[in-house]
């Protein structure tokens, strides 16, 4: 059974795809297929598609797949409406700023499936002229989920063989020992208190970037885990980190990461470092660096009032790690919009170091090189004010011929060269073991 709910949208919402008045209609389909299978079955081969995957969240029980059309922030056009469902999405731009300006990709999005993982549900939503267009594009999609039944199992038997090999670092071991100890001058001269350094991985061949991503997912599941297909390229993450969220109403959100500890088989210790990670002196002050920093960035656009922290040092744990997370809020001014809050807080302080344009300025002496879409933000800015966005983090771009991995941690004083070493190696364990580079320390 479904229900139908007719919602009304201002007109002028995507002046590039819709010439005329849009509304906003939704539908809930009270039956269930498994966001994978539906992702095959609809948009497997679309050459420009998302899949916002939060299964694994235990801030957000819904998941949105669906297709979109190359587009830029220019075309963001707000609208208003007064409209009462259980979930954030709304139609929009979703795609991928990159930390350096030149790698930024959104897709126009008007319409999606999104899946209540709680309920087992899934709404259709979608801007259209009428109703009569909307139904039709409703029942289509209808039959062709109808097909759903065993698609994921199909789809990864035969998209299986990689062919990607020969990891190289940018900074081998030893170079990048050199440069935490770089790093660790600059903060003993003054100039950051903490620094975000990272490296850089790439390998070349071939692999299939949604059964990578099927992979990863099964590895490393994690609140913030993306998909996107950008014709010639395609962004596999599974972030743990929310970057920026802001809701229809303008509360803003940041939830940084900093500190790191591995999971263990054995029980108890396993809770000894998750213990650990919660007491660590050195871990709670570079992860209270970084909520600083954030509180600062966020109080440029919230009232000042508003700005906050409800949560302190809490730990998150995910199949391979425990994370250090803390949240910072606030309210937009009335003055200030969604992109105003985004180039406020970006890049996230966690990905730079603090102070901000120092640690970057220092970041592009030691790095040599860009770090083109990793560090940067994915997932997307609706037409109604809404943002949600995570961090470009435990994340592989594939790119004609190879793929690239970020990896890297936060620099302090405190730190040891050689354990920040082995911090890149755990994080980029999963990644490589997705992609079938099953030693991936035999650098």
């Amino acid at each position: 059974m479904h229900g139908n709910n007719l919602l009304s949208a201002e007109r002028g919402f995507y002046q590039s795809i819709r010439k005329a008045p849009v509304q906003l209609y939704c539908e809930r389909l009270d039956g269930w297929s498994a966001p994978a299978d539906a992702f095959i079955t609809l948009h497997a081969t679309d050459r420009y598609a998302f899949w916002l995957d939060r299964e694994h969240s235990v801030h957000d029980r819904f998941s949105v797949i669906g297709s979109g059309t190359p587009s830029s922030l220019s075309a963001l056009q707000p609208g208003e409406f007064e409209a009462e469902l259980p979930f954030a999405f709304r139609p929009g731009l979703v795609g991928v700023f990159g930390y350096e300006s030149g790698h930024d990709e959104f897709l126009a999005v008007d319409r999606a499936l999104v899946f209540d993982h709680e309920n087992r549900h899934i709404w259709f939503i979608g801007l259209f002229a009428t109703s009569a267009e909307f139904d039709h594009w409703f029942q289509a999609a209808l039959l062709r989920l109808a097909l759903v039944g065993g698609e994921t199992a199909a789809y990864r038997n035969s998209h299986s063989t990689s062919t990607i090999t020969n990891p190289v670092l940018r900074h081998s071991p030893s170079r990048y020992l050199q440069l935490i100890e770089a790093a660790q001058r600059h903060i003993a001269a003054g100039d950051v208190y903490q620094l975000c350094l990272t490296n850089e991985l790439t390998a070349s061949g071939e692999a299939d970037s949604l059964e990578t991503f099927l992979r990863l997912r099964s590895l490393n599941p994690t609140p913030y885990a993306s998909y996107l297909k950008l014709g010639e390229r395609a962004i596999v993450s599974t972030s743990p980190e929310q970057f920026l969220r802001v809701s229809a109403d303008g509360w803003v959100s940041s939830k940084p990461i900093k500190g790191t500890r591995r999971r263990d088989e054995d029980p108890a210790k396993d809770s000894e470092l998750a213990a650990e990670l919660a007491s660590n002196l050195k871990e709670r002050a570079e992860n209270l660096m970084i909520v600083d920093l954030m509180r600062n960035d966020i109080g440029q656009v919230c009232e000042p009032e508003t700005v906050g922290v409800p949560e302190l040092f809490q730990v998150e744990t995910y199949k391979t790690v425990h994370q250090l997370v803390s949240t910072v809020v606030g309210r937009l001014r009335a003055d200030k919009s969604q992109l105003d809050a985004i180039r406020a807080a970006f890049p996230g302080g966690s990905m730079t170091g603090a102070p901000k344009l120092r640690a970057i300025e220092i970041i592009r002496e030691l790095e040599s090189g860009e770090r083109g879409v990793y560090s940067g933000a994915v997932g997307y800015l609706g037409f109604d004010g809404s943002v949600d966005l995570g961090m470009v983090i435990r994340t592989i771009v594939f790119e004609p011929g190879g793929v690239r991995i970020g990896i890297g941690g936060g620099i302090t004083s405190d730190s040891i060269p050689s354990e920040e070493l082995e911090e890149t190696h755990l994080k980029a364990k999963a990644m490589l073991t997705a992609l079938g580079l099953e030693d991936p320390w035999s650098w």
